[in-house]
């Protein structure tokens, strides 16, 4: 991992690399802005995340200059980019009148999180396995 972010939870068991997930498992990684390997903007506040149905509320964007967060996963195997929920997913998830599930489904108050210590924590968890787009993944990278 690159030195700007830090796992927080959940911790790979004692000597592995690897974090073995559970779609209710919550991670937690702290971003580190005076590490990014591009300096943000003067001025930058903290990060914009997508409207996911666990981001409870629009925060106000005025007078605010954010960077925009998002997540790619790709298979270990095929290194597909997967950017939905399976069919399997989507159904047990259900309809909500906050919009269909995202395969990330970010965790926060609203969908700004602000620089706190000189560094940004986000929350997250995933809403879908490797395994069930049956592409031949066993993991996400």
């Amino acid at each position: 991992m690159p030195n700007w972010i830090a796992l927080i939870k959940p911790l790979p068991l004692a000597r592995e690399t690897v974090i073995r997930l559970r779609r209710e498992t919550h991670v937690a990684l702290d971003i580190f802005f005076e590490l990014l390997p591009n300096r943000p903007p003067a001025g930058c506040s903290g990060i914009k995340i997508p409207a996911t149905r666990s981001v409870r509320n629009h925060g106000d964007l005025t007078g605010k200059t954010l960077l925009e967060f998002s997540i790619r996963l790709y298979g270990t195997t095929t290194k597909q980019c997967y950017e939905a929920v399976c069919a399997t997913c989507e159904k047990r998830e259900g309809t909500s009148r906050k919009g269909p599930a995202s395969l990330i489904d970010f965790l926060a108050q609203h969908d700004i999180i602000e620089l706190r210590e000189g560094k940004i924590r986000v929350k997250f968890k995933f809403s879908c396995y490797p395994e069930c787009h049956q592409a031949g993944d066993s993991g996400y990278s």
